[in-house]
């Protein structure tokens, strides 16, 4: 199961001895990245170039074991958090022919069945 996860950074203004810590949080996070990827469960991991913040997609087996990855990441307490599934183009394709298929069997308006 494929999952694009979205990570914005909470920015807040605390104290330098607080901010140190949480960057720390952060390189830990990124550290975690590392094992994720050799497990084969992180495809992509990129930051954001406008703001703090960046995106990863999962590669798990179940939402347990997404919520397991994520409630484990050192950066939980710092970011607000965007997760969707996601599917590859090709099923979305073949359902679109569905879609049209069904469409085209629907009488038309002004003609009566």
């Amino acid at each position: 199961m494929l999952f694009l996860v979205i990570d914005m950074v909470k920015l807040e203004f605390v104290q330098p001895d607080i901010a140190v810590g949480q960057m720390k949080m952060l390189q830990q996070t990124f550290a975690n990245y590392d094992g994720l990827r050799e497990q084969g469960k992180l495809k992509f991991a990129y930051a954001f170039a406008d703001a703090p913040g960046g995106m990863m997609v999962l590669d798990v087996a179940s939402n347990e074991e997404l919520q397991h990855i994520l409630f484990l990441l050192p950066s939980m307490p710092l970011v607000e958090r965007t997760v969707r599934p996601l599917t590859e183009i090709k099923s979305a394709d073949a359902l679109v022919a569905e879609l049209q298929s069904i469409v085209a069997s629907m009488p038309k308006k002004g003609r009566e069945q």
